[in-house]
């Protein structure tokens, strides 16, 4: 698949959601940036956006999160406002959140290109390397900032080694009771600084 540098860039973006412990900015896969905080200002303007706010229908946000979701979008926001698709257009991914406090979250590119042998093994090198660039992973305990809207990923399991162990923040919005908006602090990319929103809807029983 012929990606250009920024869209293998963004692969991986760290933006996706703040790493606020046990996480490296050495990313080890070919064409990664390191990956450092952003701006204090659009940090405390993404925060206020959501603080405060309550879950649809008077629930909590650990209640009201409880549930499949599918993505609509996932962008990136710079600080001048452009948006960009953050994996390509059309990317798809889908995230879980389950009554007993754990959650799971796969995204990845909708123009993946198969092994030429359908097997875990069955792939070249570059096959497997293109793999690994195209999908985003990872799962584990989730908990509840309720007074801020917050909820804090904390990855027992993820495709990228560095985020073992790694826990992750995500701003919660609401738009009615079936889109989900999660967002993360600012970070730099590509010598800019980004926000990432990744869209998703409920999925029907």
């Amino acid at each position: 698949m012929d990606t250009t540098p920024e869209q293998r860039d963004l692969a991986y973006p760290a933006s996706a959601g703040s790493v606020t412990q046990k996480m490296s900015v050495d990313l080890p896969l070919p064409n990664r940036r390191a990956f450092v905080a952003g701006v204090g200002m659009l940090a405390a303007a993404t925060c206020g956006a959501v603080a405060g706010q309550a879950a649809p229908g008077g629930k909590t946000y650990s209640s009201w999160l409880v549930g499949t979701w599918m993505m609509e979008s996932f962008t990136t926001t710079d600080d001048k406002g452009v948006v960009a698709d953050a994996m390509g257009p059309g990317a798809l991914g889908v995230i879980s959140y389950s009554a007993d406090g754990w959650m799971s979250v796969q995204i990845m590119r909708p123009d993946r290109k198969p092994y030429d042998h359908p097997d875990l093994s069955g792939g070249t090198p570059e096959q497997t390397i293109e793999a690994a660039r195209t999908f985003f992973a990872y799962a584990g305990p989730y908990d509840v900032d309720e007074a801020n809207g917050i909820v804090y990923h904390n990855l027992q399991f993820s495709l990228m080694p560095n985020w073992l162990g790694g826990r992750q923040k995500r701003y919660i919005a609401a738009e009615g009771d079936d889109i989900l908006v999660l967002s993360g602090d600012p970070v730099l990319i590509n010598g800019k600084t980004q926000v990432t929103h990744l869209r998703w809807k409920r999925r029907k029983a």
